[in-house]
């Protein structure tokens, strides 16, 4: 939201010294390239993935508290023992919680519109088979907002900072096998407005939901398995790495053998090896998303009946050390294959089999082949070498209900078919992005726009971040590790079009200072998106825009800026064309709240009379340079703003209802997007090639050219010293 955020956050101005704990992700080398490292291990996926799992959602043990920020925020070499000390025993096994109220997790410390920002402590105990001796145990948290330390029987396993974002532990040497096990997590949540240090730091258009908001759940494998696996789509192929880990503790022997411990399942014999050498099989595979398999998040049940592979390669890893991972590549060209698009959504599965010896590990992943470029020749985006104006509506991840009062109830979406409902709402209004409003995208949103057809717009927390806040986040890297964060997870989702930097935020070199090195870490991470900002509207000549792959604005002409909609869109438009004439510009926002005196007519008459000048500049048209016209917002929802507890700016109330103005988006919009269920598309290719870049070929061939060079240089010398010799006697003969 615009103008009236600034106002508000120059009341509360927050003054903190800069907290001085280190983020946690920091790219490394290993053999085969450059991965992301987090608490000791490489990122994993986090998608599901069908290996043997706890899930650890449902009731936990929860006391609510208010931390000291500053100690939260200090680095854990200086603060650990005050930690404990304040912790007062809750960390560990025996601490009596019997008196604590249960919450359900995931969930939130905070219900809206009137529990205040908290922390807490959770506790859960937990059994794991005795049958999992031998196995790597990975712990893993889709999201604690905003920062946990993490206690597994007693065990620090390590903290995270972000509230959007993934992170996992190695549990294994922590975990006590056949027996139950505690897990304990300390969240503290600082008031928004109140430090200068975190992200976000002040006051925000949206609500702070606090606590352990996404699942959490423990996955067993094989020592040696499939970390993850990314994919670089292209129009007529794949690029594919693949980052495997030996979880064994540095130090132990491989196993000459490869034999499964007792209790891990082999799901098929494992090719013929060296012993103790890994294989890992990659196929590609056909995908069919039905009304029956849109919401499996196992991605298995979109492969139609037991199709042949569509292409196929096995890369050598060798022998993996104890505690060392390595990363394999393949690329993959096709004939014919079929492009993701909004209208046409066709996606591919992936299938990485890890065999080491008769040790199996299986890990599945969905993806779709699209291109998203700016025309080098036109101010304009083209989706798989097609001009394209997106029509986008904002959608807070969070579902309200009017339950006969006055007053919604809110909470955090937590399945996939609330968003079904949600995303038939955007289908009805002519729909084909959604900008998840200005954080990560809850995963279950992209699964859904990956397999319906919705491209997204997703982005890190820079909201109204000024010169100061800007420096001080950038310093301590912390929007760094939230953009590389963001970007691992999404890796693989086609519908990930454009990555959002910041929102209306302010300064000049400051800004662009941290949109240039934001930009860097996105194209050295992932490079297949977008990046972009949404810049105040009322600032169309903008000069941040400068480092960023498109120019992003919100237009509030009518609304926050002047008095004509009409008049002051086109001239910022006109301007900000003028200042980025070689970059599509973007409507990130545009819209107007439904409450007050003549709302809902105000609300219509704000879209009658902007949304025309974003059509007379489409990017489709010849001397077009829109991009995108975003509606702000498909629903309503809570907010942290004083005096305001529903911003009712949704094209849709809170009982499902559609506003007046959703017929207008109706008319306008018109895109044939979100059906993709209805298709039953399957997914095909003419033909296919595997290019396999394997570093130990290039390895052996040094090799034997070394071998051989000596060879030849022993025969030369040899040859050499016969001749030398022969002459000298033939020459004493002859003598």
């Amino acid at each position: 939201m615009a103008m009236l955020a600034v106002l508000d956050l120059v009341a509360c101005a927050p003054s903190v010294r800069a907290g001085g704990l280190p983020p946690t992700l920091q790219m490394e080398s290993v053999d085969g390239g450059q991965i992301a490292v987090q608490n000791g291990i490489p990122v994993p996926t986090f998608d599901f993935e069908p290996r043997q799992r706890i899930d650890l959602s449902g009731e936990w043990r929860v006391q609510r508290a208010r931390f000291d920020a500053d100690l939260s925020l200090t680095n854990r070499e200086e603060a650990m023992q005050q930690i404990i000390a304040t912790a007062e025993g809750r960390e560990r096994p025996g601490f009596d919680d019997s008196g604590w109220e249960e919450i359900s997790v995931p969930g939130t410390l905070n219900l809206p519109p009137d529990a205040p920002e908290l922390g807490g402590w959770y506790r859960r105990g937990f059994k794991v088979p005795a049958s999992w001796a031998g196995l790597a145990l990975t712990l893993k948290f889709g999201a604690v907002n905003y920062l946990a330390d993490v206690w597994l029987n007693g065990v620090h396993l390590g903290y995270h900072e972000g509230g959007y974002t993934p992170f996992a532990f190695d549990a294994a040497a922590a975990l006590r096998l056949g027996e139950l096990n505690l897990i304990v997590v300390r969240v503290d949540n600082p008031p928004w407005g109140s430090r200068n240090d975190i992200v976000p730091w002040g006051l925000t258009d949206w609500w702070n939901y606090g606590g352990i908001t996404r699942p959490i759940w423990l996955e067993a494998t094989p020592q040696v398995h499939a970390v993850r696996a990314d994919v670089v789509p292209h129009l007529d192929g794949a690029d594919v790495s693949v980052v495997v880990r030996n979880a064994a503790p540095a130090g132990t022997m491989p196993s000459a053998s490869g034999q499964a411990p007792a209790g891990v399942p082999n799901e098929s014999a494992a090719p013929e090896q060296q012993p103790g050498s890994t294989s890992v099989h990659l196929e590609v595979l056909p995908a069919r998303v039905t009304p029956d398999n849109v919401t499996d998040p196992d991605v298995r049940r979109l492969v139609p009946g037991v199709p042949s592979p569509l292409a196929e390669a096995t890369l050598g890893a060798g022998v993996l050390r104890p505690g060392s991972a390595q990363m394999l590549e393949a690329s993959f060209s096709f004939g014919g294959p079929d492009t993701w698009s909004p209208a046409f959504p066709a996606l591919y599965v992936l299938h990485v089999r890890v065999a080491t010896g008769t040790q199996v590990d299986d890990l599945w992943t969905s993806f779709g082949l699209r291109r998203i470029q700016v025309d080098p020749e036109a101010p304009r985006l083209l989706l798989n070498g097609e001009p394209i104006m997106f029509h986008g509506v904002g959608l807070h991840d969070e579902t309200l209900t009017n339950a006969g009062g006055s007053m919604p109830s809110a909470q955090r979406v937590r399945s996939a078919s609330t968003l079904l409902t949600q995303l038939d709402h955007a289908r009805h209004v002519g729909a084909d992005l959604i900008r998840s409003a200005h954080t990560p995208a809850n995963p279950l949103l992209l699964m859904l726009a990956d397999r319906l057809g919705f491209a997204v717009w997703e982005e890190i927390p820079l909201y109204h971040f000024t010169p100061l806040t800007f420096g001080v986040a950038m310093r301590r890297g912390i929007p760094q590790q939230m953009l590389r964060e963001m970007a691992l997870r999404d890796m693989n989702h086609p519908s990930v079009v454009f990555h959002g930097l910041a929102n209306e935020s302010t300064g000049q070199s400051d800004r662009t200072d941290a949109l240039t090195t934001l930009r860097q870490v996105d194209r050295d991470v992932d490079g297949t998106r977008l990046t972009g900002q949404a810049a105040y509207g009322s600032e169309p000549a903008d000069a941040t825009q400068a480092p960023l792959d498109v120019a992003g604005f919100t237009f509030y002409y009518g609304v926050f800026y002047g008095d004509s909609a009409t008049g002051g869109t086109e001239q910022a438009l006109r301007a900000a064309h003028a200042a980025n004439p070689s970059k599509p510009v973007l409507a990130l926002e545009f819209g107007r709240w439904s409450d007050g005196r003549d709302g809902l007519s105000r609300q219509q008459r704000i879209f009658a009379r902007t949304y025309p000048v974003f059509e007379r500049h489409s990017d489709l048209r010849e001397d077009g340079f829109v991009g995108i016209a975003t509606w702000w917002t498909l629903e309503d929802y809570m907010t942290m703003r004083p005096g305001i507890r529903v911003e009712q700016f949704g094209l849709y109330a809170p009982d499902g209802t559609p506003r007046p103005v959703a017929a207008s988006a109706t008319s306008a919009f018109a895109a044939r997007a979100g059906r993709g269920a209805e298709l039953r598309i399957q997914s095909g290719v003419r033909s296919a090639r595997v290019d396999v870049p394997r570093s130990d070929d290039w390895g052996l061939a040094l090799q034997l050219g070394y071998a051989l060079l000596i060879a030849f240089a022993l025969l030369s010398v040899a040859l050499g010293l016969l001749v030398h010799r022969g002459g000298r006697s033939v020459g004493r003969r002859r003598a």
